[in-house]
């Protein structure tokens, strides 16, 4: 929902304008309007439509999908990243994107910043950064897929989408987030090969 954060907005930001109005689609780490998130309306920087979503050093947003993590799937998040220029978005900006195995403790009492997210592996099924800042100033840039495919056994969650700011200083800036899902066609175990091999034989008999 709300992929390019336009929705919030109400379509009538003016160039230079901004708010914290995150919600119902994304929540902040510290509420949906707490001020550490904010979507923005810069003239030419965005990668589709006019707005994008902007975070403090940190910080971090996250959509709860509503949808069940389903076995035997792969997922392919995409995002693309904004570099506004040197100041804000320097060498070694972090911007994270990934997929959790639900929301708990996402909120204000729960984890610290969005390292703390990423490095529990009980919540965090994949994720990934992009450094920015060999991009051009002012424009946004797909960062690398992020591809995760589920096995056979899964958490009893829905899928969560994150993105946040992992930089030691500076912000980080989102887009245009896109999540696909596949089904995945299992390995066959060497039984279930064996099987299937004498019911083609035996039809062939017949």
């Amino acid at each position: 929902n709300d992929p390019s954060f336009e929705i919030n907005s109400g379509g009538d930001m003016a160039p230079g304008g901004w708010n914290n109005g995150l919600d119902p689609d994304w929540t902040g780490k510290d509420g949906g309007n707490a001020g550490g998130a904010f979507e923005e309306y810069i003239g030419g920087f965005a990668a589709v439509g006019t707005d994008h979503v902007g975070m403090a050093t940190g910080y971090y947003i996250y959509q709860d999908t509503g949808i069940s993590i389903a076995p035997n799937t792969t997922y392919t998040l995409t995002v693309a990243a904004g570099m506004r220029n040197a100041g804000f978005s320097g060498v070694g900006n972090a911007s994270t994107y990934a997929l959790l195995a639900g929301a708990t403790n996402l909120g204000a009492q729960g984890y610290v910043n969005t390292a703390a997210v990423v490095a529990d592996s009980n919540l965090t099924l994949a994720s990934s950064s992009f450094d920015v800042s060999g991009s051009a100033e002012s424009s946004f840039v797909d960062a690398t897929p992020l591809v995760f495919t589920t096995g056979a056994s899964v958490p009893n969650e829905n899928l969560v989408i994150l993105l946040g700011d992992n930089s030691p200083a500076g912000r980080s800036h989102f887009d245009n987030i896109r999540l696909d899902a596949a089904a995945a066609i299992p390995e066959a175990s060497s039984a279930m090969l064996g099987a299937l091999a004498g019911l083609f034989l035996l039809r062939r008999r017949r």
